[in-house]
């Protein structure tokens, strides 16, 4: 009788579309749900905001040497605040525009070729943003280079694409 009812349980529970998913069951569907949201937590408070400000500080450091004080007076004379608001911009980047796409890319777009490649194009077209801030005086006076920028950026994409990839991958990962 008693292995009956868990048969019925099981039969109900694959027409629902639960099937991993008893009665009493679902810490398997809880888990997976859970390191999904560590996952993108990660990606936000470790990976994107690093490679972000990193992408930016960077590009500041190799051109903006060259500036000594640009119209925002650049690195070396505000310092913290640059930084501040770089972590900022990063961290509202992240929560309007990345999570969403990210979210998107890992349900749609399953080929990691094309993550990568998505990704990378965010952060070139983000590179590209970055250098057309500077006033167009700057940059001919001054001669910046856009390759800066978007080597610097396209190489935060990629290792946020190859980031994306690998936490994907461990959080898809069956636990015992």
């Amino acid at each position: 009788m008693m292995e009956k009812n868990r048969s019925t349980t099981r039969e109900r529970a694959a027409v629902s579309g639960r099937s991993g998913q008893l009665a009493g069951g679902g810490s398997q569907n809880g888990r997976k749900n859970g390191s999904a949201i560590v996952t993108y937590l990660l990606l936000l408070n470790f990976i994107f905001i690093a490679l972000f400000m990193g992408a930016v500080l960077g590009v500041e450091r190799i051109e903006g040497y060259k500036i000594a004080t640009t119209e925002y007076y650049g690195l070396m004379n505000i310092g913290g605040i640059f930084i501040a608001l770089t972590l900022l911009l990063a961290v509202a980047l992240y929560a309007v525009v990345m999570l969403p796409i990210t979210l998107a890319a890992n349900r749609w777009l399953r080929h990691p070729l094309l993550q990568t490649a998505l990704f990378t194009g965010l952060f070139l077209w983000a590179g590209q943003l970055q250098y057309r801030d500077y006033p167009l005086d700057f940059r001919e006076g001054y001669g910046l280079s856009p390759w800066t920028s978007w080597w610097m950026f396209g190489l935060a994409g990629l290792l946020y694409a190859g980031a994306n990839l690998l936490l994907g991958r461990l959080a898809g990962r069956e636990r015992p």
